[in-house]
C-alpha cells in the first residue's frame, strides 16, 4: 500500500506540491499565533474555598468553618485531596480533583456540595470559590511607589537612552525614535527636572492612598482585561473610619454599646421613595443618607473623608436630662486608621510599598495575556496621581520569551548541523535539500496540529520536536540515498522517474513501519498521571506529530522533490547556454537586488544577509551539480576503508565479540548503580523566590522590620536587579500563606556582565604567561558564578592555605528565629497548592492531636539535623510550629453570667465589638466602599488588667466589668491549623543539598524509623518531589512492559520473523550502556527527564537496528536471485556488501541524528537543564548502539544463516 502512495505521488506531483503549499502556509501561521508560555501548566485540577470570619481564631476558624467543609467536599465526586487551613479570620479549602477533571464542572459540584453544607456553618460566613486560575496563574507582579516629579511635567517626561535627550511628548519624534523613548513620571536620583531644571517636588501620598489607587483604580481595570481572572492588592493600609468610644462616658450616659451600634448603621443608608409625577414630568425620589454624601452636614467639608467624619460626628444616641441630643462624638472619638493586615509588601529594602498581583485564567494564553495587561497598565498610568509610578516586580514573560527562544535557537542550530552532515556525506547540495526538507516542513506541520489541539508551545512541546530533529530526517536520507545508488545502477531503458520511484518504494514501507515504531515507544509518556504526565505529554505529543509528519512526508512530497532534484541539471539539457545563463541571473541575482533596494527600516540590519542568503540557496537548486556515485565519493571510501578491518576482526572473531558484548553490558552495572535519583531536574527559572519562615507569633511591625532588612541585604548582591518582597498573604485564596512566612521574588539581571566571575583550575596554570595566552583564549581559566552558587557561596582557592568561602545569600542572611529557603517562583507556587510543600523533600506527620503533632515534628526534624547519615545532606529541616501561637483566652463563667441575666451571646458580642473591633457598616464614597469599625481605644485593649475593666451592659442597664464574668488567660495555641482529608496535620520541611531526592529520603526514611516511635492513629507520609517522583515510577512500571509488547508486534509485522525482531532488539541493552556512562560522567540523576530520553532511544534502537537489517536482507537477497549464494563464502560476501559497502546511508541516518542531539547538550537558557537530560541518554546510547550494529549485526546475521549453506573457507572479499 505504502508503494502504491509513492508512486501515486509521483505521478501526481502538482497536486502533491500544491497540498504541501497549503499546509506550509497554515503552519506559517500557527506558528505566529499559536499560545505561548514558559512551561506545561503543572497544577492539579483544583477548586479553592475560601471563607472569611474576622477577628476569629484559628481553632474556632477550624472547628465551625474548616472541618464541616473539609468532611463535606470528601463526597464531592473526583476528588482525591481535600486539604484545609484554618488561621486567623480566615479559612481555606482545597479540593484537589483527579486529572482530567474539567475544571468548571469540578466548581459546578463544589457549589451543589456548599449549598448542603451552608446550613452547618455560623450564620455570618459566606463561603466563596477562589479564582478560575491555577498554581502558575501569578504571572505579573507590580508595585505602586512615589517619588520625586517635574510640576510642570507632571505626566512624565521621555527619555531616549542612545541619545540621553529628554522630551515632554512621545509624538514630536519620528517612528524609529518613538518606539525606543522610555516614559520616567518620577525621578529618584536627581533634584531637577532634567528638560528645564526646575526643582522637583515630592508628592504628599501614603500608603492609604496608594492602596485606594490599587483597589480602586488599577484592580478592576486589570481584571476587565481578557484573560486575567483577579488581581490581588498586596501591603498598604486600608482606609477605615474608626469610633473609638469611651466606656467610662458610655456608662456615665448609660448608652449601651449596641445603641451606638445601631445608631451608627441606621445613619448610613440611601432610599428610594418610588416616583412622582409633576407638571407632566416624571421623578425618581431618593432620599440621600449615606456618611459624607453632598449636603448631608450644614458645615463645609473639605473633602469625602472630613465630611464623612464630620456626619458620623453629628449621630444622635439620645439626649440627656435637660433635652440636649448626646453626639456620637460626645463618646467616641471619631479619627481614620487602617483595618488589620494579614500581608505587607516591601520593595528593594527601601521600605513599605503596595503592590499588585495579575492571576491569569485557566486555560488563557499567558504571553498574550501579559502583552494585554501591559498595554491596559500603559493606558491607566496617565491616570496616575502625579508622583507616582508603577513599577514591575514580576514579569513572566521574560521567562516565557527565554525558555521558548532557547529551543527555537537550538532548533536552529539542528537543522543547521543536520543539513552540513548531509551536503557532506552526498555531496550534492540539491540532494541535501530534499532531504533537509522535512525538517522545517515538519516542524511547521507540527505546530499546525498543535495550533488545532490547543497545545501550547513551551520548553516541554517544543521539546518533543528538538529531540526529533535527528531522526525526522532519517527516512528522507535513506530514501535519498536509495535513489542515488538506483540512477548509478539504472540501465538506460529505465527512466529516471522510474528509478527514483522505485528506490523509493523499495525502502519506504520499512521506513515507515520504523518511524511508528518510534512513535509506539513514546506511548508510555501518554499515560504518565499528575505531574509527570502533565509536564511530559506535550513533548509525547509534539513528538509523534514530528515523526508522523516525517513519515507522511517521506511518502509523499519526498519522492516528488526527489524527482525534480536529484539529477546533475535542473534546467532541461536541451535549452541554450544563453537561455541558461538568463534564468540564472533572474532566479538568482534579481531578487536580492529587489531585496536590496526595498526601503523598509525593519530590514536594515540584515538587508546583505538576506541577499546573500538568497544568492546561496537559489544557486544551490538551479545550478549544476555532479552526483557521485558512492564508489567514487571520498567520504563513502573513507568510511569503507575505516570500517573494513573492524568487519573483517568482528567477522573472524565471532564468538569472542560477543563475549565483549556481554562483559561490556555487566559492566555498565557499576555507573548505573552511582546513578541517584530525581522527580525532575530544576527548571532554571531565571529568578530566586526566598522563602523564610519565622516564629508563628511574630508581629505584623516585626515582620515587617525583617522583610526589609533581609530585602535589603538581598539587594546589596551585584548580581541582583530587583526584589519585591511579601510577608503574610494576598487576599486571595491562591495565597495561603500564613503572616510568619517571607516571600522575597530575587529578579536576577540577564546581562551576564553583571555576574561576578571565579577562577577554575585549567591544564595550563603553571604555564608562562606567554604560553598560556592562546589556550586561555580557547579555554578561559574564569567563569561566571552560577545561580546555586550565588545562593550558597563558593571556595576560591588560596594556595597551600585552607579555601577562602565567598558568602552567597544563604550566608549572609543569618537571622535568629529565621529558616531560610531558596526556590524558584513558578515551581514553588505549584508545589505549595499541590502538596503545600514548599521543599524538595516535606514530610507530613498525621494524627487527631496538634499538641502530639507538633512534638513528633520536632522530634522528626532534630533526628534528621543530627543524624550522621543525613547531617551534611541537610541544608535546612524545620517543623512548621502547630502550637507557636499567643492567645488571649476569656473563659465565659456561666453561672456568673446567670446572675446577671446575660447569655454568652452577649459577652461574646461585647469581645467581638469593643475588644477585637467590628466593621459595624460601609461608606460610599463614589466608586469607593471603606468600612467603618467600632472599637474600644487601645490603651484599654494592651493588657489583662485593662481587658478586665471592659464593660458589659445588662438587661437591668447595668454596666458589668468583664473580669466579674470571664477569667482571661493568656497561653499557646495554633497559629494556623492544617488538616488533609480531614485529619489534623504537622509539616516538616527539608532542604538538602549534594545529593539527589530519591537517595536522601532512603536515607531519612531509616533515620525517621530507627529513632521516631509514633503512637497509635499516627502516620508519616513523605511528599514533595519524592512523592511525584513515586507516582511517575509506578506508572512506568505498569506502561512499560505494555509498550514493549506493542513494538514487538510491529517489529514483528515489519520483518515477519521472531528472530529478526530478537536480532534487532539486541541494540537496546547496547545502547543502554553509553546511555549509563554518559549519564554517569555527566553526573546526571536518574530523573522522569531522562527516562523520557531512554524511552526515546529504545525507539531509536528499533529504527537503526530496522535500516541495517534491511540492507543485510536486501543484499542476501540480491545474491539468492542471482544464484551466487552458493556456500558460506557467499554468504561473508553478501554481508560484507550490506554492512561495508552501504556504509554511507547507515551512518547518516545515525550521525545526523546524533548531531541533531547535540546543540541539546550545550544548550543553556531557562529549560534547558531538561533539555540537556532528555539528549543524553539519547545520544550515550546512539554511540554505542551503533557500533554493536557495526560489529555484531553482521557476525550475528552471519550464524542464523550459516546453516542453511554448506560449509567453505571463509575469506575477505578483495
Amino acid at each position: 500500500m505504502i508503494a502504491k502512495l509513492i508512486r501515486w505521488c509521483v505521478n501526481n506531483r502538482m497536486m502533491v506540491i500544491l497540498l504541501t503549499s497549503f499546509i506550509l502556509a497554515g503552519g506559517v501561521w500557527a506558528m505566529k499565533h499559536i499560545t505561548i508560555d514558559a512551561i506545561p501548566d503543572l497544577s492539579d485540577v483544583q477548586v479553592i474555598i475560601r471563607t472569611e470570619y474576622p477577628g476569629q481564631a484559628p481553632r474556632l476558624v477550624e472547628d465551625q468553618v474548616t472541618y464541616p467543609l473539609t468532611t463535606a467536599m470528601l463526597a464531592v465526586p473526583q476528588a482525591k485531596v481535600v486539604r484545609g487551613y484554618s488561621m486567623f479570620g480566615s479559612s481555606f479549602v482545597y479540593i484537589i480533583f483527579e486529572d482530567g477533571t474539567d475544571l468548571y464542572w469540578a466548581r459546578s459540584r463544589v457549589l451543589e456540595q456548599l449549598n448542603f453544607v451552608s446550613n452547618q456553618l455560623p450564620s455570618s460566613v459566606n463561603p466563596q470559590l477562589g479564582p478560575d486560575a491555577t498554581a502558575v496563574g501569578w504571572i505579573y507582579q507590580y508595585t505602586l511607589q512615589t517619588a520625586a516629579y517635574c510640576p510642570e511635567h507632571p505626566g512624565g517626561l521621555w527619555h531616549d537612552p542612545v541619545t540621553d535627550k529628554w522630551y515632554d511628548h512621545r509624538q514630536q519624534k519620528e517612528p524609529f525614535i518613538r518606539d525606543r523613548l522610555v516614559l520616567h513620571r518620577t525621578f529618584k536620583d536627581r533634584d531637577t527636572c532634567p528638560l528645564n531644571h526646575t526643582p522637583l517636588v515630592k508628592p504628599q501620598i501614603d500608603l492609604a492612598q496608594l492602596r485606594s489607587l490599587q483597589d480602586w483604580y488599577m484592580r478592576y481595570e486589570l481584571t476587565s482585561v481578557e484573560g486575567v481572572s483577579e488581581v490581588v492588592p498586596i501591603g498598604g493600609f486600608v482606609k477605615q473610619y474608626q469610633v473609638v468610644v469611651d466606656p467610662v462616658k458610655l456608662q456615665a450616659l448609660n448608652i449601651p454599646l449596641n445603641k451606638v451600634k445601631n445608631a451608627i448603621r441606621s445613619a448610613n443608608m440611601d432610599v428610594g421613595g418610588k416616583l412622582i409625577e409633576m407638571s407632566e414630568t416624571e421623578y425618581m425620589v431618593r432620599g440621600i443618607g449615606y456618611l459624607g454624601s453632598p449636603g448631608s452636614s450644614t458645615e463645609t467639608k473639605t473633602n469625602r473623608t472630613q465630611q464623612v467624619l464630620a456626619d458620623l460626628s453629628q449621630i444622635a444616641l439620645g439626649a440627656n436630662d435637660d433635652g440636649k441630643p448626646i453626639y456620637l462624638s460626645d463618646v467616641a472619638q471619631l479619627r481614620t486608621g487602617s483595618e488589620i493586615r494579614r500581608g505587607v509588601a516591601e520593595s528593594n529594602g527601601e521600605g513599605e510599598t503596595v503592590g499588585g498581583i495579575v492571576i491569569m485564567r485557566f486555560g488563557q494564553n499567558a504571553q498574550k495575556t501579559i502583552d494585554r495587561v501591559k498595554d491596559k497598565i500603559n493606558t491607566l498610568q496617565t491616570g496616575l496621581p502625579a508622583g507616582v509610578r508603577l513599577e514591575v516586580a514580576y514579569d513572566r514573560s521574560d521567562l516565557i520569551e527565554r525558555a521558548v527562544n532557547t529551543v527555537y535557537r537550538t532548533l536552529a542550530e539542528e537543522i543547521i548541523v543536520v543539513g552540513l552532515v548531509i551536503v557532506l556525506f552526498l555531496l550534492h547540495a540539491r540532494s541535501a535539500l530534499v532531504a533537509a526538507f522535512v525538517l522545517p516542513m515538519g516542524v511547521l506541520v507540527t505546530l499546525l496540529v498543535m495550533y488545532g489541539l490547543d497545545i501550547n508551545a513551551n520548553i516541554m512541546s517544543l521539546g518533543g520536536i528538538a529531540i526529533s530533529i535527528g531522526v525526522m530526517v532519517d527516512s528522507s536520507i535513506v530514501m535519498v540515498d536509495n535513489a542515488h545508488k538506483h540512477l548509478e545502477n539504472k540501465d538506460k531503458n529505465t527512466s529516471c522517474i522510474e528509478a527514483i520511484s522505485d528506490a523509493a518504494a523499495e525502502v519506504g514501507p520499512t521506513l515507515f513501519f520504523s518511524l511508528l515504531i518510534i512513535t509506539v515507544s513514546f506511548l508510555p509518556i501518554f499515560v504518565l498521571g499528575e505531574q509527570s504526565g502533565r509536564l511530559f505529554r506535550p513533548l509525547a505529543f509534539t513528538k509523534t506529530f514530528a515523526m508522523t509528519a516525517a513519515a507522511v512526508l517521506a511518502i509523499t512530497i519526498i519522492p516528488v522533490l526527489m524527482v525534480y532534484l536529484i539529477s546533475d541539471r535542473v534546467l532541461p539539457t536541451s535549452w541554450s547556454k544563453g537561455k541558461r545563463i538568463l534564468v540564472y541571473v533572474l532566479v538568482m541575482v534579481l531578487p536580492a537586488v529587489v531585496l536590496a533596494l526595498i526601503p523598509l527600516p525593519t530590514l536594515a540590519d540584515y538587508r546583505i544577509w538576506l541577499c546573500v542568503g538568497w544568492v546561496i540557496a537559489s544557486g544551490l537548486i538551479v545550478l549544476p551539480q555532479k552526483i557521485y556515485a558512492e564508489e567514487s565519493n571520498p567520504v563513502s571510501r573513507l568510511m569503507q576503508r575505516l570500517y573494513q578491518p573492524f568487519f573483517v576482526f568482528a567477522m573472524q572473531y565471532r564468538w569472542g565479540m560477543l563475549l565483549g558484548g556481554g562483559l561490556l553490558i555487566v559492566a555498565t552495572l557499576y555507573p548505573l548503580k552511582q546513578l541517584g535519583s530525581e522527580f525532575m531536574p530544576p527548571l532554571e527559572e531565571g529568578d530566586l523566590l526566598y522563602m523564610p519562615t519565622t516564629d508563628p507569633g511574630i508581629s505584623m511591625s516585626k515582620i515587617r522590620e525583617v522583610l526589609q532588612q533581609t530585602d535589603k541585604l538581598i539587594g546589596q548582591f551585584p548580581e541582583v536587579q530587583n526584589v519585591f518582597g511579601k510577608a503574610g498573604r494576598a487576599e486571595t485564596a491562591t495565597d495561603p500563606a500564613p503572616p510568619s512566612m517571607l516571600e522575597t521574588t530575587i529578579i536576577l539581571h540577564r546581562d551576564k556582565a553583571y555576574w561576578r566571575t571565579r577562577p577554575i583550575s585549567r591544564f595550563y596554570d603553571h604555564w608562562p604567561n606567554w604560553l598560556s595566552a592562546i589556550p586561555r583564549k580557547i579555554w578561559p581559566n574564569t567563569r561566571r558564578i552560577t545561580i546555586d552558587e550565588l545562593v550558597y557561596g563558593y571556595q576560591l582557592p588560596n594556595g597551600d592555605m585552607d579555601d577562602i568561602h565567598v558568602p552567597g545569600l544563604n550566608d549572609v542572611i543569618r537571622f535568629p528565629g529565621l529558616t531560610n529557603a531558596w526556590t524558584m517562583p513558578i515551581r514553588t507556587r505549584i508545589d505549595m497548592l499541590s502538596t503545600g510543600i514548599k521543599t524538595p523533600v516535606g514530610i507530613k506527620v498525621m494524627g487527631p492531636n496538634l499538641e502530639k503533632l507538633a512534638e513528633l515534628s520536632e522530634q522528626i526534624a532534630s533526628a534528621i539535623k543530627t543524624d550522621p547519615r543525613t547531617q551534611a545532606l541537610t541544608t535546612s529541616a524545620f517543623a512548621e510550629k502547630s502550637v507557636g501561637g499567643n492567645y488571649f483566652d476569656i473563659n465565659i463563667n456561666r453561672q456568673f453570667i446567670a446572675r446577671y441575666a446575660l447569655s454568652v451571646n452577649d459577652v461574646q458580642d461585647v469581645i467581638m465589638s469593643a475588644i477585637g473591633g467590628m466593621n459595624i457598616t460601609w461608606t460610599v464614597e463614589g466608586l469607593e466602599r471603606y468600612p467603618v469599625n467600632l472599637r474600644y481605644p487601645s490603651e484599654l485593649r494592651d493588657n489583662i488588667e485593662k481587658l478586665k475593666q471592659t464593660l458589659v451592659a445588662t438587661p437591668s442597664g447595668a454596666q458589668v466589668p468583664l473580669g466579674q464574668l470571664a477569667e482571661i488567660q493568656i497561653h499557646k495555641g495554633p497559629p494556623m491549623i492544617k488538616s488533609e482529608n480531614a485529619r489534623l496535620t504537622a509539616w516538616v520541611f527539608v532542604d538538602i543539598t549534594g545529593i539527589d531526592v530519591g537517595s536522601y529520603v532512603q536515607r531519612a526514611q531509616e533515620v525517621v524509623a530507627n529513632q521516631i516511635q509514633l503512637p497509635e492513629g499516627y502516620n508519616i507520609v513523605w511528599s514533595g518531589q519524592y512523592e511525584y517522583m513515586q507516582a511517575a515510577r509506578q506508572r512506568l512500571m505498569m506502561v512499560v512492559p505494555i509498550a514493549g509488547v506493542l513494538i514487538l508486534l510491529l517489529l514483528y509485522l515489519a520483518t515477519h520473523s521472531w528472530l529478526k525482531v530478537g536480532i534487532v532488539l539486541l541494540a537496546v541493552p547496547f545502547s543502554l550502556v553509553g546511555a549509563v556512562w554518559l549519564l554517569w560522567l555527566l553526573d546526571y540523576n536518574l530523573s522522569l527527564a531522562v527516562w523520557v530520553g531512554v524511552i526515546a532511544l529504545a525507539g531509536l534502537d528499533a529504527e537503526t537496528g530496522l535500516v541495517m537489517l534491511l540492507y543485510l536482507e536486501n543484499s542476501f537477497d540480491r545474491f539468492t536471485r542471482e544464484n551466487r549464494m552458493r556456500d558460506r563464502a557467499d554468504l561473508w560476501h553478501a554481508i560484507h556488501d550490506g554492512a561495508v559497502q552501504r556504509i554511507r546511508p547507515k551512518t547518516m541516518t545515525v550521525v545526523t541524528t546524533f548531531f541533531g542531539l547535540v546543540p541539546l547538550l550545550w544548550a543553556s537558557g531557562a529549560g534547558a537543564d531538561t533539555m540537556r537530560r532528555l539528549a543524553a541518554p539519547m545520544i550515550g546510547g546512539l554511540g554505542t548502539s551503533f557500533i554493536m550494529e557495526l560489529l555484531l549485526y553482521p557476525v550475528i546475521f552471519y550464524m542464523v544463516k550459516q546453516h542453511k549453506l554448506p560449509l567453505h573457507t571463509t575469506s575477505s572479499p578483495t
